[in-house]
């Protein structure tokens, strides 16, 4: 019964300094996962206040507890993007999610076959669960207040929040793509046609469709219910629910819950008779549900880190770590928006900033579970922490800088351009 009040005291000291760690984080300049990563650490160190897991978990709690946190961190991405951002703006995240994207896929590939020396179905495993940028670990760098009128660090912000609720679905199909190949042995025996035809196209289409018009009939219903009846459904819990829903109805309607849950949140976004402030009210709701999951995770991650999951790997997977983070994601980055009209350092950033956390580690869980014979199972674990390690360090050290940068460049101009008239 002590361990029990223990457990609950640590759970709740751990999240009771989120309402601090925000603020706390702005002010030096390092992102909140770094502190909750270090909190972990120590929460370890003296033995409290759980049972920690081994240094691989059980992957079907895994995958359950990371596939509830990215679904409602892609309904707030959803919700975060605003009307301000017309057709051109979305060339950025489309060019990371088409272009990027399967350069970093068949990097990874290429690379976990011919110098981390895995088996096909793992070299297609690997590439798939580092295709999707995370949107709950990348919250510095995505916008955050959807009221707020387009500023000088959405250049950065926007295509990031928009590529991670995208390409978090889209990875969905490459994830299968290694399952069924494992499953038939070999490129051999394996249906491109059932893969292609359902996986890939059918998928998509009915996550993409499902989640508009999901968003679409919520968003009339709040308007006609109140307008018809009086009844005020205005409530913050609606989004969790409506998360929730979302997920649940496309996956059993044989569509991708990822892609239906973020493009449910932008629809509703854009749903003009439903106010303003009840969707900022949606999204706050939903962003403090998703910090306080999130809390849980890290310290977790922490944890399992001094329990030796990143032991699991040689020096060729951390070498591979260290390059996917610092030259392949910001190189393919770069290719992605060659031809994009804008400054060179606002590509650096996009580029750089191409997070990878925890839809990472929901797609490797989840292969494991759809296929429990996978080769190399803690090696793959053992790299996909040591690139979420890296990824919360360096972006987390580095991106309140660099958005605080855009944001002070931004304050300047608007200076400069009210001098001149």
């Amino acid at each position: 019964m002590e361990e029990h009040y223990i457990i609950l005291a640590g759970l709740g000291f751990a999240t009771l300094i989120m309402a601090w760690l925000p603020s706390i984080s702005k002010k030096i300049k390092v992102s909140s996962p770094i502190i909750l990563l270090l909190i972990g650490f120590a929460m370890f160190a003296f033995g409290y206040p759980l049972s920690w897991p081994q240094k691989i978990w059980d992957d079907e709690w895994l995958m359950y507890f990371s596939e509830t946190i990215v679904i409602i961190s892609l309904m707030g991405a959803g919700l975060k993007i605003g009307a301000t951002y017309d057709l051109k703006s979305w060339r950025k995240p489309l060019l990371l999610v088409f272009v990027t994207m399967p350069i970093c896929m068949v990097s990874a590939y290429f690379i976990g076959q011919y110098f981390l020396i895995l088996s096909i179905p793992s070299s297609l495993l690997l590439a798939a669960v580092l295709a999707p940028t995370d949107p709950v670990l990348a919250a510095e760098v995505q916008l955050d207040d959807p009221l707020k009128e387009e500023s000088a660090e959405d250049v950065i912000r926007f295509p990031l929040t928009a590529e991670a609720g995208l390409n978090d679905g889209i990875a969905f199909p490459f994830s299968y793509l290694a399952v069924m190949v494992a499953q038939a042995g070999g490129w051999a025996a394996f249906s491109f046609s059932d893969w292609f035809l359902d996986k890939f196209l059918l998928k998509i289409f009915l996550g993409i469709l499902l989640g508009l018009i999901i968003g679409r009939l919520i968003g009339y219903a709040l308007e006609r219910i109140h307008h018809v009846t009086g009844v005020k459904t205005f409530v913050g819990f609606l989004a969790l629910s409506l998360t929730v829903f979302t997920y649940g109805v496309t996956e059993l309607l044989h569509g991708y819950g990822f892609l239906a849950v973020f493009f449910a949140g932008f629809s509703l976004r854009y749903y003009e008779k439903v106010s303003g402030d009840y969707k900022k009210k949606l999204h706050d709701f939903v962003s403090e549900i998703e910090h306080l999951l999130l809390v849980v995770w890290i310290i977790l991650f922490g944890a399992s880190i001094l329990n030796g999951i990143l032991g699991l790997t040689d020096w060729k997977g951390v070498v591979f770590a260290l390059a996917f983070v610092l030259i392949i994601r910001p190189l393919a980055g770069l290719i992605g928006l060659w031809g994009v009209k804008d400054e060179l350092r606002n590509k650096l950033a996009i580029s750089f900033f191409g997070i990878r956390g925890i839809g990472s580690v929901f797609y490797l869980s989840w292969a494991f579970v759809q296929f429990a014979d996978f080769e190399h199972k803690g090696e793959l674990y053992a790299i996909t922490a040591y690139i979420i390690l890296f990824s919360i360090v360096l972006h987390g050290l580095t991106a309140p800088a660099v958005i605080d940068h855009f944001r002070k460049k931004g304050t300047l101009n608007e200076k400069e351009k009210n001098r001149e008239t």
